[in-house]
């Protein structure tokens, strides 16, 4: 999978947990808090990250997920392995 359909995934699973926003508005460096996503959609969404990707998403690992680019980052060094 690369970068890009990457990126195309977590926008609609980003955009799924946080009813307010559309794929599109997403931006990259925007922290994901700030788009409406609160502690009980952070966790659908590592579920859902965990479940499309498949791998688990270490406990240490879940500060590194502060924006759609960080994730991105994240997803694409664990799904690459």
């Amino acid at each position: 999978m690369n970068r890009t359909q990457i990126e195309n995934h977590l926008r609609e699973i980003i955009a799924k947990r946080v009813p307010s926003s559309s794929p599109e508005s997403i931006d990259m460096d925007t922290e994901l808090a700030l788009i409406g996503l609160d502690s009980l959609g952070f966790s659908w969404l590592l579920a859902d990250i965990e479940d499309t990707f498949d791998f688990i998403v270490q406990g240490a690992d879940i500060l590194k997920l502060k924006t759609l680019g960080n994730t991105i980052d994240y997803v694409e060094t664990h799904v690459s392995k």
